[in-house]
């Protein structure tokens, strides 16, 4: 062992005093705070320096939440609870343990855990064939529910299940074969003495990945490594993967880092509490997220039929997370410890901050601190605010007086000391948005048919007004005042997301307040490079091998995230509410380090999948004003044209990529999430690299087809969508077809486009339709539109407003009308024909129903399949009429 320099400390063989006298100096919280003592002093620091004793004091990896090194462990130079032992002692604490050894994989085999804990060689389990029983028992069960759009869902719930079970049979079966390696004991002990130094953060071939390198995920797992409790608790709706692409893999990974204990309940059972009770009750908190997604968009399909599988679940599995899970899991932990420290974040938290139109609910919902009865929300990039809470709870400071930390949001009733003169100097003076009351119908109107049923005293539907937005008139031509206030909220909300020049945001909720911190500081390349080269396995836990695996981990796993942020403001996106609008990159030498890491897993097979995130070309971009001043509030980086201001380091992204290209072992990097094209033909600011990169694309990063998003070939619609002009996607698609003709390849763009979008109207979809028939384009890569929580596309959606310019916005708030545009852009296919030549009859286009060359479907019966119901489930297809309503839970009717 070392110190922060480096250099070997004296062993004292009163290493008891020397304990007692560290305890002495940093311990001021009794038992329970020396467990991180020697951090206190260090309160505000960060570095990895920060967390190591001075020279001369016993250094404990496991207070830091650190691995047992085997090797020390099996010579006698660590207890089992990894403390240092005094020289003079090593040779008798080495009997210890190996007699300690030998009782723990006793005791873990027993109890069908794994000897995981001090270099045990893991026993690999016969994996479970895949059961295509269970399968086909699921599709018989969704037959059953004779749900609207059986067969559409059928197939596709089939496609996913047999690409899921068709990677995950392959992947098991190449660790199924692996031989073990010596069982010896003393194994580390050999590998000493030959000099061979095991690798400690990235699995290899041929190597079974230890269940002691993930984080305790059972009483057993914390036994293993000598914790008595844990720090933090993190409950999650997503099965534990421990990669960079998921959330909570790389919190608990920052946490650990930071020197403190954490443990996993990944999708707790939420009928019962023994799930929720498994690893006890943590010492400084809970920490919640419903996962990757929010987790009604994950359990329900835009005509609110639920989804036929969850990607994020062992095996697919579609009932393993409860709708609205945050609320869920929080209510489940305030059971079961009562009044604990509990934070949530993600995805779902992190949009539904303030009050907020549920789309699912289609209603006004109230801000989900308050529906928690949680004490902090942590949105956005949480890096940095965990680290910061962790320490601050670790000295003793309470979870509800922590009311000056940068991305957070929390709920208080006294707010005074926002106008203090100490808090508007650090972060500004509190801006209002309007309370959650003026969101609502008026309280003197008469309550609805609804409340009459289920009588709702927060959302009273007045008798006066149409229930639901989808019965508002087309367009919401009309929208009530609370509407237009809906969007008046959102536009000051919106205004704030800005780490430079963001503001606290107050919204009153009854005698309540939702207070919104600044967001958390722009990040480091330094930061950047420390969170993603922690020490990950990039795999599931070993737990979910004989479930089917990690279907979403099965698409992601030899993927790298270079880069935070995207420049764009599409309306129908919430990464400006979570990482926002300026670039903070990785270093290419950390994302290097990465592709070497990919090369070590035991299914690479030379192809990194994709290499970026959501806008793959914005790597390394930056501008001046956004560092100093804050994104330009009153304009968008990108539209008409992308601004003069911007720098596009092109020639570094080319750098970047030929160098993961280089990384022995990869044959090829692609780069499959997202083209930004309009600025890759930007002559202002590519300096002269654009055709330069799409040239490298095409030659090197292309798998054949690459995906790009014109979303619509309509400029007004594209306008609402604050997306480039359509003829923008035809130059690149030209200068692509170009570059790879030039380098020998027949290449083509794979092309998404979404329906139903605020602004679209039905003569926008028809021609859509006519576009792609012109061009004889049968396009896979479609969908509705779906508004989720804290989007400008979602404002317009409720309101009919455009909450940047309060003009009033077409809308599509009919589900008829949504299911005529979803079938329109696949008109080709049978079971969408007679609605299609429905909507064509009443937009009054008859003239595309024929079996001419510019029809667009031959002439047939038309239907709607009972659209004239509104009290059926929206769906595409056929199926009964119904005047039940879904529930809140996935499957369950009231």
């Amino acid at each position: 062992m070392s110190n922060a320099n480096g250099a070997t400390p004296p062993h004292s063989d009163d290493h008891d005093a020397q304990k007692r006298e560290h305890l002495a100096r940093f311990g001021k919280f009794g038992k329970a705070g020396s467990l991180h003592a020697h951090l206190n002093s260090f309160g505000g620091d960060h570095t990895p320096g920060a967390y190591r004793p001075a020279h001369g004091e016993p250094y404990d990896r496991l207070e830091r939440g650190g691995h047992v090194d085997p090797v020390e462990l099996a010579s006698g130079r660590l207890t089992p609870d990894g403390h240092a032992v005094p020289l003079a002692r090593q040779a008798e604490q080495a009997e210890l343990n190996k007699q300690f050894l030998v009782e723990e994989r006793e005791r873990l085999q027993a109890s069908k855990g794994d000897p995981v804990g001090y270099g045990m060689n893991a026993q690999t389990d016969a994996v479970a064939p895949l059961d295509n029983e269970k399968i086909e028992r699921f599709l018989r069960t969704r037959r059953a529910l004779n749900n609207a759009g059986d067969t559409d869902f059928e197939r596709k719930a089939a496609r996913a299940q047999e690409y899921a079970a068709r990677l995950a049979s392959e992947y098991y079966r190449q660790v199924e074969n692996l031989q073990p390696n010596d069982n010896s004991q003393l194994s580390g002990i050999r590998d000493q003495v030959s000099g061979f130094k095991p690798d400690t953060q990235h699995p290899k071939p041929n190597t079974p990945v230890d269940r002691a390198r993930f984080l305790p995920v059972s009483m057993a797992d914390m036994q293993s490594r000598g914790w008595a409790q844990c720090d933090f608790i993190l409950v999650t709706g997503d099965a534990y993967v421990d990669h960079p692409s998921f959330a909570n893999g790389v919190i608990s990974r920052v946490l650990e880092w930071a020197g403190f204990k954490v443990g996993i309940i990944a999708q707790p059972d939420w009928k019962a509490l023994d799930d929720i009770k498994k690893l006890g009750k943590p010492r400084l908190g809970f920490l919640v997220s419903a996962g990757n997604l929010d987790s009604s968009l994950n359990a329900y399909t835009a005509h609110k039929l639920p989804r036929s599988d969850d990607p994020y679940s062992p095996g697919g599995r579609a009932d393993a997370r409860p709708v609205r899970a945050t609320i869920v899991y929080c209510n489940l932990i305030r059971r079961a410890f009562g009044k604990v420290p509990i934070i949530i974040g993600g995805m779902e938290a992190s949009q539904r901050r303030f009050c907020h139109y549920d789309y699912w609910d289609d209603k006004v919902r109230r801000g989900i601190l308050l529906d928690t009865n949680a004490d902090m929300l942590v949105f956005g990039m949480g890096e940095t605010q965990i680290v910061e809470i962790a320490h601050r709870l670790n000295q003793g400071e309470r979870l509800g007086d922590l009311t000056d930390i940068r991305g957070t949001a929390y709920v208080k009733k006294d707010i005074g000391y926002l106008n203090s003169s100490s808090f508007i100097e650090r972060f500004g003076r509190a801006v209002d948005t309007l309370p959650y009351e003026s969101l609502l119908p008026p309280r003197d109107q008469a309550s609805g048919i609804r409340d009459q049923v289920k009588p709702d005293t927060r959302n009273p539907l007045p008798d006066t007004l149409p229930e639901r937005v989808q019965e508002q008139p087309q367009g919401n031509a009309n929208a009530p005042q609370y509407r237009k206030n809906y969007a008046l909220a959102f536009k000051t909300i919106y205004d704030e997301q800005d780490p430079v020049r963001g503001r606290p945001v107050v919204q009153a909720v009854g005698d309540l307040n939702i207070v919104q911190m600044p967001p958390a500081r722009l990040q480091t390349e330094q930061e950047l490079d420390r969170w993603y080269d922690l020490p990950y396995t990039r795999m599931p836990h070993p737990d979910y091998e004989a479930k089917g695996g990690v279907p979403a981990w099965l698409t992601t796993q030899h993927t790298i995230v270079t880069h935070r942020g995207c420049m764009g403001s599409c309306t129908f996106c919430a990464i400006w509410m979570h990482q926002g609008r300026t670039i903070t990159s990785r270093s290419i030498d950390s994302i290097e380090k990465e592709a070497g890491a990919i090369t070590a897993m035991p299914s690479f097979r030379g192809y990194i999948s994709d290499v970026g995130g959501p806008t793959a070309n914005m790597y390394g971009n930056y501008c001046s004003v956004q560092q100093t001043m804050g994104a330009c509030k009153e304009r968008d980086c990108l539209l008409p044209d992308p601004c003069p201001a911007l720098r596009q380091h092109l020639d570094k992204q080319i750098t970047m990529l030929s160098r993961v290209r280089a990384v022995p072992g990869v044959k090829k990097a692609f780069i499959a999430s997202g083209i930004r094209y309009d600025m890759l033909i930007d002559e202002k600011t590519t300096n002269g690299c654009g055709d330069a990169y799409i040239e490298n694309l095409a030659a090197h990063h292309t798998s054949g087809h690459l995906k790009v998003a014109p979303e619509h070939t309509s400029d007004d619609v594209l306008a609402k969508m604050r997306k480039p002009s359509f003829a923008k996607y035809e130059i690149f698609k030209q200068r692509f077809v170009e570059a790879s003709t030039r380098v020998g390849k027949e290449q083509y763009l794979v092309a998404y486009f979404v329906s139903s979008h605020p602004g679209c109207t039905m003569d926008e979809q028809i021609r859509l339709a006519e576009y792609f028939k012109k061009h004889n384009w049968s396009p896979e890569q479609v969908q509705d539109f779906i508004p989720t929580p804290m989007t400008p596309a979602t404002v317009m959606f409720y309101t009919g407003y455009d909450p940047e310019t309060l003009q009033p916005v077409y809308t599509p708030t009919h589900m008829r009308e949504k299911r005529r545009q979803r079938a329109l852009m696949q008109y080709k296919r049978p079971e969408f024909q007679g609605r299609v030549r429905k909507a064509l009859r009443e937009a009054g286009r008859g003239d595309l129903i024929g079996r001419h060359k510019d029809a667009l479907v031959p002439p047939g019966n038309e239907e709607d399949w009972e659209d004239d119901n509104p009290a059926r489930p929206a769906g595409i297809g056929s199926g009964p009429s119904t005047t039940k309503k879904r529930g809140p839970y996935r499957g369950k009717w009231r």
